[in-house]
């Protein structure tokens, strides 16, 4: 058996193009500085949005590469989109911190010591497993809550009475773990 390799120069092209494209959006007017000059002020920048937010783009699970949008309506539909979800992240992650600092507690990190500043990617993850399940039996809808532990009530209830409320947990109810019933 033979084989050669023959490059397709059209698909290499394609694949480089792709690659060499990035969004940046910035509320510098066009004016003010060109492109090159925007690109290096956002390279200098050593504490940034980015950093503190947009780090996820870079993640090669999130598949942000698979996102191609040509039309700047739809750049521009993205942007306030990720925007709106990077503002509802922060607040929730500060009141977590903030009803933290208030009650004097803690949650275990990723190497299960205590702290005060956890992310709300770490608290996501830790609240993975909570199933809503609707059981019914001769008619009667029974709904429960399957997968609590002592962790994830704590967060929930740190997090206040609205978001308690959501899970059907009351101020004087301390639920089993495993599942419990609304």
């Amino acid at each position: 058996m033979h084989a050669g390799v023959v490059e397709d120069m059209d698909i290499i092209a394609a694949r480089l193009d792709e690659k060499s494209c990035y969004v940046l959006g910035t509320n510098i007017d066009e004016s003010a500085l060109n492109p090159v000059e925007i690109i290096n002020a956002y390279k200098q920048q050593n504490t940034s949005i980015e950093n503190m937010g947009f780090w996820f783009l870079k993640d090669p699970l999130f598949f942000v590469s698979s996102l191609f949008l040509k039309k700047p309506s739809r750049i521009m539909g993205l942007l306030m989109v990720m925007t709106l979800a990077l503002l509802v992240y922060s607040i929730a992650q500060r009141r977590l911190r903030q009803a933290l600092a208030v009650h004097n507690e803690t949650l275990p990190n990723q190497i299960n010591q205590p702290t005060k500043t956890p992310t709300l990617r770490w608290i996501f993850q830790l609240m993975d497993g909570i199933h809503f399940v609707t059981l019914n039996t001769n008619g009667v809808a029974q709904k429960i809550i399957h997968g609590w532990t002592d962790i994830k009530q704590k967060i929930i209830r740190l997090m206040g009475k609205t978001i308690m409320q959501i899970y059907g947990l009351s101020d004087n109810v301390n639920l089993q773990l495993g599942s419990s019933s609304m």
